[in-house]
């Protein structure tokens, strides 16, 4: 075969990179065989192990997989350890006969290169530069050979998709209906950490927002001592209520909400009274009873500590702000809490503003400490994120329910410096926040620390949502990340390679079941020294690809199941080099469940580039171009949907999205929720295609997915139809219409398939 030129420099970057890819495959296969990971219950410990730890994490399994990471439970920190390590073991050394030269008969994307600006560290010098050092790429040198027989076009391409708008989402008006007359019950428990003997402790409730109405005399307060350690309150008005802690003598006074239903299981509210309270009673930058002052206090205190805000200084529902004229204290010991949600139950009204100064808004340098509630704000030049969890003592913080905004020249949150060392209890966690406004990064995970990124909106950032670089480790499930407009690195998500110090150490990403829509780059990108497990997302009416897996200064892998590439400006789903991507039925045993339309094809992209020059697999999923028989046109997807054919790119078989057969739902999360909530329908046999309509831009998906009459897919809940936000072929995002109040049924029902047995929602989440 003719080769195609490998220039010197290009021959000694594959050598360099094959010679690295030796470190790290065997430093997986020994920590791999030490884990002894048979997920599958096979007998064998190989790649099929991470399809089956997901499957059994988040859908449940029939066999027991292993305790990957020996902490005595089966749950969901199992699956990144696991994945982490089968995607590394199996990954194969690149070939010098692999070419990152995009096929001559197809159109090149016009994605821009990412490169970043520096990372925010807490110190006054500025931190690593994120940029990956461009090396030489490789080029093929000689022809690979086709493994499917090219077909030739017949069907006419659809006609191109508009621009996507990004019109936001109007929220559905609920109808309230009578109360059960057995009303709600709520167990409240009570854990004593302040080694007071004279303590006593009083928690009393209101509804806040009905999500019925009471017409049948039910409670709608509460007070209770619960000194001993619990209490039961039952024949209350169901709806959102609000908790209250109140302590003597220490003078604790906290703040929770709680969705109550009636016959859905177990209510419960969960309180623990610190040994140390400090109370913040002055919006002053600094003095007595400033946030400073409780902040130097603390780091001395007795803990767990508690700082929390002045009911009267602070009053709910007011926006109160401390201007800071300098750095506040970081958080550097263990087990504080700084609580910002106020008396209503409301988080966001307690505001730290760096008044645009050069320094971070919040440093956190310690560990399992926790940020609830807190409005973070507005830092200025030099660098410095909007809040900082930094250095190898800072494992296992959380924030929760924050909003973090405004930075002038770096991220919303930047975890860097060895912050957390695996994705289990030493991980730092971000949680049910949001996150806008970053000159940079929402979320940026750097220099061999790892986080768990769950149920944030990431929006309106700069450049760029979520993003593992330098050896940066993220696990990111549930988020909504849309509208990151564009600079250098503009993606949804995305892992961006090495650092230069810790160059065996790959970036990871590993997703389930985020929505990532309307960004300025990729949906997902996986560049460089990088490594993905992109699971149940939806990446859809990006401005350049869905899903981009690609070359920068060496290869990198990605295993891709349940996803769905659609309406994006560029190709759904791009891979191109030496890097490596298994979409189904390839080297990493992702079992597909793919889908791939409505990209732009019109404007000279496609649904899957493979510009690899090699094989790529892309089995059992569903392709624009299939056809609404049951058995999928092959030709017609080897025409349209593949950049090269069919050449080298594999689809067969294929899954019809008219499949004849009924969805099935394996579960629902979250199990509960208020009317316009986000709830994840997790199962298989959703109709991708039909889901996404020609011409839609995926601006109007909900107009696409109706019940009367039938298109695409229909939800309802309690025989209401709920707006669908985004379809993959294992997974549904839908708003709810209305406010749980108890235990209802929900269906789906699909364009040439059926409906789906019952699945009950609106329940509390089993123990």
């Amino acid at each position: 075969m003719a080769k195609m030129g490998s220039p010197a420099g290009q021959r000694c970057t594959v050598c360099r990179w094959s010679a690295l890819m030796g470190v790290m495959l065997a430093a997986a296969a020994a920590l791999h065989a030490q884990l002894a990971g048979d997920a599958n219950c096979d007998g064998v410990v190989n790649d099929a192990d991470l399809i089956a730890v997901h499957a059994a994490v988040f859908e449940g399994s029939t066999c027991t997989p292993a305790d990957v990471n020996r902490d005595g439970v089966i749950s969901a920190a199992d699956l990144p350890a696991e994945a982490a390590l089968v995607v590394l073991a199996q990954a194969p050394t690149p070939s010098a006969t692999a070419t990152d030269t995009l096929l001559p008969d197809t159109p090149t994307s016009t994605a821009p290169m990412e490169t970043a600006t520096p990372d925010e560290t807490p110190s006054p010098t500025p931190g690593p530069d994120d940029t990956v050092t461009p090396g030489q790429g490789a080029t093929a040198t000689e022809s690979p050979t086709p493994i499917l027989t090219p077909s030739t076009p017949t069907l006419t391409p659809f006609t191109p998709s508009p621009t996507p708008t990004t019109t936001a989402t109007p929220t559905p008006t609920a109808t309230l209906g009578t109360c059960p007359s057995l009303g709600a019950a709520v167990l409240v428990t009570f854990n004593d950490q302040t080694g007071d003997p004279s303590m006593h402790a009083f928690v009393s409730g209101r509804r806040s927002a009905p999500s019925c109405l009471n017409s049948t005399a039910l409670d709608e307060t509460y007070s209770v001592d619960v000194t001993t350690g619990s209490a039961t309150l039952g024949h209350l008005a169901p709806g959102t209520w609000v908790h209250t802690l109140r302590v003597e003598p220490t003078g604790q006074q906290q703040h929770q909400t709680s969705l109550l239903l009636t016959k859905a299981g177990n209510n419960s509210v969960d309180f623990t009274a610190a040994a140390s309270v400090l109370t913040v009673l002055t919006a002053s930058d600094s003095g007595p009873g400033s946030l400073r002052d409780a902040l130097s206090a603390a780091s001395t205190a007795t803990a767990p500590v508690r700082i929390q805000f002045d009911d009267g200084a602070f009053p709910a529902g007011v926006p109160t702000t401390i201007t800071l004229t300098a750095v506040l204290p970081s958080i550097s010991g263990s087990g504080l809490t700084l609580d910002g949600i106020d008396a209503d139950g409301t988080a966001g009204n307690r505001i730290i503003d760096a008044d645009a100064q050069p320094f971070a808004g919040l440093v956190l340098t310690g560990a399992a400490n926790s940020v609830i509630g807190m409005r973070v704000r507005n830092t200025g030049s030099k660098n410095r994120d909007v809040i900082s969890i930094s250095g190898a003592n800072a494992h296992a913080n959380v924030i929760d329910r924050c909003i973090v905004e405004q930075s002038g020249t770096a991220d919303g949150i930047g975890i860097d410096a060895g912050a957390g060392s695996d994705f289990l209890a030493h991980a730092n966690v971000v949680q049910d926040s949001e996150i806008t406004g970053a000159s940079d990064k929402g979320i940026k995970v750097t220099t061999s620390s790892y986080a768990r990124v769950e149920r944030n909106w990431v929006h309106d950032n700069a450049n760029g949502g979520i993003q593992a670089t330098l050896s940066g480790h993220v696990f990111a499930r549930d988020n909504l990340v849309e509208r990151n407009a564009g600079a250098t690195a503009e993606n949804g998500l995305s892992a961006n390679g090495p650092a230069p110090a810790t160059p065996n150490e790959p970036s990871e990403l590993i997703t389930d079941a985020n929505l990532s829509r309307f960004n300025a780059g990729d949906g997902i990108s996986v560049r460089s020294v990088s490594l993905g497990v992109i699971t149940n997302d939806a990446l859809l009416a990006n401005a350049v690809d869905g899903l981009r897996v690609f070359d920068e200064n060496g290869s990198a892998s990605a295993a891709v199941q349940g996803v769905a590439v659609a309406c994006n400006l560029g190709d759904g789903a791009a891979v191109s080099g030496m890097s490596q991507a298994d979409f189904g039925g390839g080297q990493f045993e992702s079992a597909g469940n793919n889908a791939f339309t409505q990209n732009n094809l019109p404007g000279g992209f496609v649904n899957l580039r493979n510009a690899t020059g090699a094989a790529v697999y892309a089995e059992n999923a569903q392709w624009e171009h299939c056809g609404r028989e049951t058995q999928c046109a092959i030709s017609a997807i080897d025409a349209y949907d593949v950049s090269d054919h069919g050449l080298n790119t594999a689809v067969a078989p294929a899954q019809a999205h008219r499949t004849q057969r009924p969805p099935v739902i394996t579960a629902v999360r979250p199990t509960k929720g208020a009317a316009g909530d986000l709830i994840r329908i997790v199962g298989s046999g959703f109709n991708v295609i039909d889901g996404y309509a020609a011409g839609s831009a995926c601006a109007d998906v909900a107009d696409h997915n109706s019940c009367s009459p039938l298109h695409g897919n229909c939800v309802r809940i309690k025989n209401i139809a709920a707006r669908i936000e985004a379809v993959t072929p294992t997974m549904l995002i839908v708003r709810l219409p209305f406010t749980c109040v108890e235990p209802t049924a929900l269906t789906v029902q699909t364009q040439g398939g059926g409906s789906s047995a019952a699945f009950s929602v609106c329940t509390n989440p089993s123990e």
